[in-house]
């Protein structure tokens, strides 16, 4: 017998799948034709958080759900008015309401036509703009601390008075920031010399995550998903403090597209009730279901 392998639940099975014993006759008789295809990949699922690859190495756990975010509305263009008025006051760069509206609709609409990427949608989503940065000399621990963390200090600070912005590598970014290779993270980099930048970051689709597991997933994620950083992070902290850190129950946010002084040391943003912090990890390979990676969407070019 050709397919003597086969066991009775096996085929019992495959005639489930056809509809029943009727149905897989007829396919037989030549009344009804049959199509195989491919099972349709998902990247991510209903709530708009990674499924796990298969294989991953590193260590990933279930996310806490008391950890949460809240979706900001984005129906008018007083919506939109508002986060430009904040990076407007931390950041250099023209432009109108109608642009950066443009521009987020233009972003939404091509992930809604991905069928890999849709249900990010799902998840907390953030519009950004990226400011331009000088390309001579360009020194990424540099401008994070005078550019971004600066600015992020004066937003949240603004935001929430009373509270404080910790600093904890004050004075210990320069020259030992680096970006971690396979990332993509140096495409942002290139496209911030050039101009403002308009994308959609995604704060915690990873959130369980191990920095290691956030990195390597990358390697099997579409090429137009960025790993998260200092700068786009720390943009959409300027952007959106009420939302990033509301008080401790919103996550931690790795930034796991960067290296700090070594390959075992990355750097991370913390809410809590009282303040808000920036400091540096070393355990890397140890997952935490209250922290994540972020993404960024920067559409085609």
């Amino acid at each position: 017998m050709k397919y003597g392998n086969w066991t009775l639940g096996q085929t019992e099975a495959l005639l489930n799948l056809l509809g029943g014993e009727d149905e897989a006759l007829a396919v037989l008789r030549g009344e009804k034709t049959l199509r195989i295809e491919a099972p349709e990949i998902k990247l991510f699922n209903k709530n708009g958080r990674r499924i796990p690859s298969k294989g991953l190495q590193n260590a990933v756990c279930d996310p806490d759900k008391d950890f949460r975010l809240i979706q900001p509305e984005f129906k008018t263009m007083g919506d939109y008015t508002q986060r430009l008025i904040r990076f407007l006051q931390m950041f250099p760069g023209p432009m109108s309401v109608a642009e950066f509206e443009g521009k987020t609709k233009k972003l939404v609409s091509e992930l809604e036509s991905n069928k890999l990427l849709v249900n990010l949608l799902n998840g907390v989503y953030l519009p950004i703009i990226l400011p331009q940065i000088e390309a001579k000399n360009f020194d990424y621990g540099t401008i994070l601390e005078n550019m971004f963390l600066s600015a992020v200090k004066k937003a949240y600070e603004a935001q929430f008075p009373g509270r404080n912005f910790y600093n904890y590598c004050k004075g210990e970014l320069a020259n030992r920031v680096s970006i971690v290779e396979g990332s993509r993270y140096e495409i942002l980099v290139e496209r911030m010399k050039q101009g403002i930048v308009y994308a959609l970051y995604f704060p915690n689709p990873l959130q369980g995550f191990s920095v290691l597991a956030s990195r390597e997933q990358m390697a099997v994620l579409p090429e137009s998903l960025i790993l998260g950083g200092g700068i786009d992070a720390s943009t959409a902290m300027v952007m959106y403090p009420d939302i990033l850190a509301r008080d401790f129950k919103t996550s931690g946010y790795d930034l796991s597209a960067l290296l700090w002084q070594s390959s075992d040391r990355s750097l991370y943003f913390r809410a809590y009730d009282d303040g808000l912090s920036f400091d540096d990890g070393a355990d890397l390979g140890d997952a935490y279901d209250d922290y994540s990676s972020g993404l960024l969407f920067l559409g085609s070019a």
